[in-house]
């Protein structure tokens, strides 16, 4: 069944079913609700059967743990990420801001009846493949800074742009597993930051999830002032005044490392560069 479900301040959920048509995301009522087209009948025999109230209600658990289980932790992940950034942490941005990603895009196929125990690891990019199969405009998302950002002409070079797919191959390269133990090193740009903005929005509203003040309410105040200080995409409030890039609380940062094991393998016919890579396989499980 496909279905809207509205959220209530204890997280139940009812729901109930829509025709097949497209949404209007911008309306006040798909702001505060979820949507999801998952059929339960195909993994569950004779479900169409069972009296309506109980298919909607069992729908509506389904939406439930796709929320708390994805949904909420890729909202505290993707704070995380503009923290770390912010503070001048890229390799630990790019690792949270994988893990948001992940997670949203995990919940965007669940809500839509695509199973995602198939995907291994942390596949962002297959993720996101499987995802552009459902809605074929994920492909050709415009992740480009919020048109409210005002950046200083003198300066606007600096920020790197990025397409979707680029972006993606980003996160999933410098937020891979392997690089938690900073392996391969990081580069960053104060425009990784305004694409995962832009990004994390945009799938948020195809999932139809609730505002993200949901998820961070029990946050404190100065938390939550941090996290839409320069975030348009975001703002608690209409009609902010732009958003100035740079500025002493959002410079324009860009950072670039290169880690010792990267080096021992692009000199692994040095001898001592072998040795200490023969060395650490015996005693640690090395990158791939």
């Amino acid at each position: 069944m496909s279905g809207f479900a509205l959220l209530y301040p204890t997280y139940h959920l009812l729901g109930f079913s829509r025709p097949e048509k497209e949404r209007d995301l911008n309306s006040e009522k798909d702001r505060m609700g979820f949507i999801y087209s998952f059929d339960m009948s195909e993994q569950i025999a004779h479900f169409k059967r069972m009296p309506e109230h109980i298919q909607s209600s069992a729908e509506c658990n389904v939406v439930d743990v796709i929320y708390e289980s994805f949904v909420v932790p890729g909202d505290q992940d993707y704070l995380m990420s503009r923290l770390l950034a912010q503070k001048g942490l890229p390799r630990g941005f790019y690792w949270a801001a994988a893990q948001a990603i992940e997670k949203y895009l995990k919940a965007f196929l669940l809500m839509n009846g695509e199973g995602v125990k198939k995907f291994k690891s942390h596949p962002i990019k297959k993720l996101f493949e499987a995802a552009c199969k459902i809605d074929t405009s994920l492909a050709d998302l415009d992740i480009m800074p919020h048109q409210s950002i005002q950046v200083e002409a003198s300066v606007s070079h600096h920020l790197i742009k990025f397409s979707i797919p680029d972006f993606i191959d980003e996160l999933e390269r410098h937020g891979s597993a392997d690089n938690r133990y900073n392996a391969f090193g990081v580069k960053y740009n104060t425009g990784h930051l305004c694409a995962m903005d832009s990004l994390s929005f945009q799938l948020r509203r195809r999932i139809g999830a609730i505002p993200i003040n949901e998820s961070l309410k029990n946050l404190s105040p100065d938390l939550i002032l941090i996290f839409e200080k320069n975030n348009p995409w975001f703002h608690a409030e209409e009609n902010q005044p732009p958003s100035q890039i740079p500025s002493d609380e959002f410079p324009i940062q860009y950072s670039s490392s290169v880690t010792k094991f990267e080096f021992l393998i692009k000199n692994e016919s040095n001898p001592a560069c072998k040795l200490a890579l023969q060395w650490l396989g015996a005693k640690m499980k090395l990158p791939q």
